[in-house]
């Protein structure tokens, strides 16, 4: 693994370097910092935490952004270590941070979480502390003002962070250049209200943009563009392919993982049923697609021909 850096987006904010963009504010006055994300492991964050220890800073809390293991994985590591640590999140997030056992039900057909969890052989628990709302406002960890700014679509409570240096950090409300490339299939539980999210990013004037997956920006508006395109080809094949010929979820799925060229792999066929889940829902809703059960069996199918 690469060593890692602390890059400064603008005054006193952070995104740590490599695959995930931990986020990072150091508080000058009082020497504290506050992490938006712990990363993946505790190996990730422990090489982060040296770095702010060697700059003179006390770690105070972890801000989250949503629920998601590869975004409170570090957790553990930081309550065992500074065990009067501050961990904040919305109370939808909370029920995925203090139980992460629950993720891989929700993601998994049958399998285990794609990354191997820490050890807990003292059966730490690294229980969120303070509460965050849901909804656009204002909070402060010790004397710091935060922004919080509603981002749903991606994870159920999601939000993101505004930095008195005006920087957003976005969580997975938006994916960088180089997952865009790779993956067409974008992971969003809720595809109206990522829509609503897009826009809401587009109409805000900021210093920059700091994605969990993609780093910092200084704009966003080329990435929304490219993640509305994304959906609405997603969108559009599903809808032709279920026009077509009736189909069930496996018969869709099935089909998308080859278009895709995904790996045999029960953890990659569960995510990929749980986002289409969220691409046939808006189909229905729109009318474009009617569910219906068919001798036992669920069939999404086009709707009938109105006179």
């Amino acid at each position: 693994m690469d060593r890692l850096e602390l890059i400064e987006v603008a005054g006193n904010s952070y995104v740590v370097s490599g695959k995930y963009g931990i986020g990072v504010y150091l508080d000058r006055p009082s020497k504290i910092a506050v992490f938006i994300d712990s990363g993946p492991n505790a190996t990730v964050i422990e090489e982060v935490c040296t770095k702010i220890s060697n700059r003179g800073y006390q770690i105070f809390a972890v801000v989250h952004t949503h629920g998601h293991a590869v975004n409170h994985g570090g957790n553990l590591y930081l309550k065992k270590r500074f065990p009067n640590i501050r961990i904040y999140a919305t109370h939808l997030a909370s029920y995925l941070i203090e139980n992460p056992h629950l993720e891989p039900l929700v993601f998994d057909a049958g399998g285990g979480p794609d990354t191997t969890p820490d050890q807990n052989k003292e059966n730490v628990r690294a229980l969120v502390t303070d509460y965050l709302p849901s909804i656009d406002g204002i909070f402060h960890v010790h004397t710091i003002p935060f922004k919080i700014v509603s981002l749903p679509g991606h994870s159920p409570g999601m939000v993101g962070i505004v930095t008195p240096d005006h920087v957003l950090y976005c969580g997975d409300a938006l994916f960088g250049p180089k997952t865009l490339n790779k993956q067409n299939l974008l992971f969003f539980n809720d595809l109206r209200a990522a829509r609503r999210s897009f826009k809401k990013l587009s109409m805000m004037k900021l210093n920059a943009y700091v994605l969990y997956h993609g780093g910092a920006f200084k704009t966003v508006t080329g990435l929304i563009n490219k993640h509305l395109t994304l959906m609405k080809d997603t969108s559009a094949f599903l809808e032709a392919l279920i026009q077509e010929q009736p189909s069930t979820l496996e018969q869709v799925v099935q089909k998308v993982m080859k278009k895709y060229e995904f790996e045999d792999d029960l953890h990659r066929y569960g995510l990929t049923a749980s986002i289409i889940r969220s691409y046939l829902k808006e189909l229905q809703h729109e009318n474009r697609i009617v569910a219906k059960v068919d001798n036992g069996l669920l069939l999404f199918s086009k709707p009938a021909a109105t006179t």
